[in-house]
């Protein structure tokens, strides 16, 4: 695929442990026509980031997303990099980029466009940390691209992530950090049920509890939506996931025993938010804001939460800032010489 041209690749979406590395791992396994990247895309990392002569800089920038590490653990022990995948390297990459691509978001499309190439596939799917808060900018920059957005029972959905890494103990902050994530669950269904209305062929949605529980009906929308055997979805998705919902606030953990997890008061803001009725009024107000600037809604709400950190990564955003736009000027002067 050129640079102009309409893509028809996927960005896979959704709240944390919603089945989005599932769903990537189905497709590179089992789709005919899509090619499903094993590792997530950051591609909401570089959309932050500015880079001034920036043609001057995209062999910078290929080395330095192939090269960059993706924990595939809890532990974050397990680490595999996109050179990994991929069979062309980061001087073949940069030896063929075309010339008519002019920000960081097209230069890795192109990059993964090599990788479904590579696989003989016609497009590819990768997930994000949230795209359907930033579609709208995607799909600028990369006309025609699609949204699948995987979303799970809220009350799995905040359980795992709650304790993904602290299992079976509860983390240190845990009534901050619940609020956050039911509060990101909401944002990311009221997100992505716009932007099917708005955009009804550029926006899937699954059930991903539906699929782990065999559903029919999900499973032939999924085969036909990735051109899949039906077969072959149901075997991906035929598996009991972890914190599986049992009773109450009962989940079956990833060592098999059934826990309490959740209080009763987590289990019932839990149901009052997906009934549409936030509990906390500051971030009701917030999730009004979905439909018109999701991006903005979520950096206002994380700043609730987490005013420190937040601080601490908006000075490091600046950092490096400066350092993208002294590699620009440094690497422009020496292209002029």
């Amino acid at each position: 695929m050129n640079v102009t041209a309409t893509t028809g690749s996927w960005l896979i979406g959704g709240a944390g442990r919603s089945g989005k590395t599932t769903l990537a791992d189905a497709l590179r396994a089992h789709s005919r026509t899509v090619a499903g990247f094993p590792l997530e895309g950051v591609f909401h990392v570089y959309l932050q980031r500015r880079f001034p002569f920036f043609r001057h800089q995209r062999r910078r920038l290929i080395t330095e997303y192939m090269d960059r590490p993706r924990y595939m653990d809890a532990l974050r022990t397990k680490v595999e990099r996109p050179r990994d995948h991929l069979v062309a390297g980061s001087e073949q990459l940069a030896e063929a980029v075309p010339d008519g691509i002019t920000n960081p978001i097209s230069l890795f499309a192109w990059i993964l466009d090599r990788y479904a190439e590579e696989r003989g596939k016609q497009a590819w799917a990768v997930f994000d940390l949230l795209p359907e808060l930033r579609f709208a900018t995607y799909r600028r920059l990369l006309p025609g691209a699609r949204l699948v957005v995987m979303q799970r029972t809220p009350e799995e959905a905040v359980a795992e992530a709650l304790f993904w890494r602290t299992y079976p103990d509860a983390p240190e902050d845990r009534q901050r950090r619940f609020q956050n994530i039911l509060f990101q669950w909401c944002l990311s269904r009221r997100v992505a049920e716009l932007h099917r209305e708005r955009n009804p062929d550029a926006v899937a949605i699954f059930s991903f509890n539906a699929l782990v529980r065999g559903d029919e009906d999900e499973i032939e929308r999924m085969a036909n939506t990735f051109d899949m055997n039906p077969d072959d979805v149901r075997s991906a998705f035929g598996f009991d996931p972890p914190f599986s919902h049992v009773e109450g606030g009962a989940f079956r953990g990833p060592d098999g025993n059934v826990r309490t997890l959740l209080t009763d008061r987590e289990l019932a803001d839990i149901r009052q938010a997906a009934a549409g009725h936030y509990p906390r009024r500051d971030l009701a107000v917030l999730l009004g804001l979905a439909g018109v600037a999701p991006v903005l809604a979520r950096g206002l709400g994380d700043f609730l939460m987490y005013p420190g950190m937040i601080i601490r990564r908006r000075m490091n955003a600046l950092r490096q800032r400066a350092a993208d736009a002294s590699a620009g000027i440094r690497l422009f002067l020496g292209a002029a010489e």
